[in-house]
């Protein structure tokens, strides 16, 4: 009679099954909604990951850490951007629960390297072992099987948004642990010299170049930046591009604000016009 294998371990990371599936994926970006509501609000929005921006944000490590649970709980992906390469930011944000890490301001293959020696168990890297993590509903978990998962399955995303970085793009994504990258569009069009110029060829190019050192080696591509131009979004996913940051908390409140002003605006200039 043969013997019946143990089940593979795995952790609920939807985001990651729906970009390595090619499937187009937005998040929302989040800086100022830290209340648990916004992960059940985005998983009954049919979102599958919430971007947590502690880079641009004044977010403490508490308030994010709280968030991410909620997130695991409710089955949304939570993406976390670091507010540096600092090897305390990225392990306690993993230790916390992140789904994926995000590192901005990449320069170098060695900063790479060095990140998956923060991020990922011997042996990619040397992240120092802890267990009950929350990522496992904060069970204990025998080691061996705890970093082997998350190594496979949390994810390690070095942004790539200066003119270096894009030159040094397929090797950035040879590095072994590295999950993905993201296009930081703003500040590679910032160090361009081209601010908020997406139709400029020097930016259309250096994605380009990026989206095919990506497809080479099997690794997704992100967009950042440039949520609210779907025509050059829709592009890059047909290049091979399989997610974006599509849409920020403080953006949609305050659209939804002017909006109710406008309307009320209407209605009082009617109003007014009948009474006079």
């Amino acid at each position: 009679m043969g013997s019946i294998s143990e089940p593979t371990l795995s952790i609920s990371n939807p985001f990651r099954t729906r970009i390595l599936n090619g499937e187009i994926t937005p998040l929302l970006s989040v800086k100022y909604m830290t209340g648990n509501e916004v992960a059940m609000m985005a998983k009954m929005s049919g979102l599958h990951g919430l971007f947590i921006d502690m880079e641009h944000s004044s977010l403490d490590l508490h308030a994010v850490s709280q968030l991410i649970l909620a997130c695991n709980y409710v089955g949304v992906s939570p993406v976390v951007r670091s507010p540096s390469k600092s090897h305390w930011h990225i392990s306690r944000l993993l230790d916390a629960g992140a789904a994926a890490v995000l590192i901005p301001h990449i320069e170098s293959v060695q900063e790479v390297r060095d990140l998956v020696h923060h991020a990922k168990y011997a042996p990619l890297g040397a992240r120092g072992c802890t267990n009950n993590l929350p990522i496992f509903d904060f069970q204990h978990i025998p080691t061996t099987k705890q970093n082997e998962t998350l190594n496979r399955e949390t994810m390690l995303i070095p942004m790539i948004e200066t003119p270096v970085a894009v030159e040094l793009a397929e090797e950035i994504l040879g590095v072994e642990g590295v999950d993905g990258v993201l296009v930081g569009s703003n500040d590679l069009c910032a160090d361009l010299g081209i601010h908020g110029k997406y139709d400029d060829p020097k930016y259309l190019d250096s994605v380009v170049k990026i989206i095919e050192a990506a497809n080479k080696v099997g690794k997704p591509v992100g967009i950042g930046g440039i949520g609210g131009r779907l025509d050059i979004l829709e592009r890059w996913f047909s290049l091979g591009a399989t997610w974006s940051l599509s849409g920020a908390d403080g953006a949609i409140l305050q659209n939804g604000m002017k909006q109710i002003t406008k309307n009320y605006d209407e209605i009082n200039r009617r109003v007014q016009k009948i009474l006079e």
